[in-house]
């Protein structure tokens, strides 16, 4: 019985020491991918990605989703290699998803303006037309 009772206790244990750094690792993941997206949130310029949208249309949505922003060098230095692929992989993502949604608001306001112009142009022949 004596057996019994301690090999429930080392599997206990073992089991234990599986799953915490599993559940540490999970928890600081998440905290590298807040940090990334923070700093994704300062560096990315929504003006610049804005303008391209405005300016070039579907292109500039385009090329707001090809080219990923790489995180700056400095943040990674001495950091683990995990670190770095996680903060890397969330600075990306959330970088793409800033640029392509300010993009998306130049283009949509160009488009706004052009259907604006256009009404106001067919607006003025019509009324030129009618006696």
């Amino acid at each position: 019985m004596r057996k019994l009772g301690s090999m429930v206790v080392a599997g206990v244990l073992s089991v234990s020491l599986i799953a915490t750094p599993i559940a540490l690792y999970a928890q600081s993941a998440t905290e590298v991918c807040t940090q990334a997206e923070m700093d994704a949130k300062r560096d990315v310029n929504k003006v610049l990605w804005m303008g391209a949208g405005f300016f070039l249309g579907v292109i500039g949505v385009g090329a707001a989703y090809v080219l990923e922003p790489d995180p700056p060098a400095m943040r990674l230095v001495g950091k683990s290699p995990e670190y770095v692929a996680t903060y890397t992989d969330c600075y990306k993502s959330a970088g793409r998803n800033l640029q392509v949604k300010s993009a998306v608001t130049g283009c949509a306001i160009n488009g706004l303006l052009v259907v604006g112009y256009y009404a106001c142009v067919l607006g003025t022949l019509a009324a030129a037309a009618s006696p």
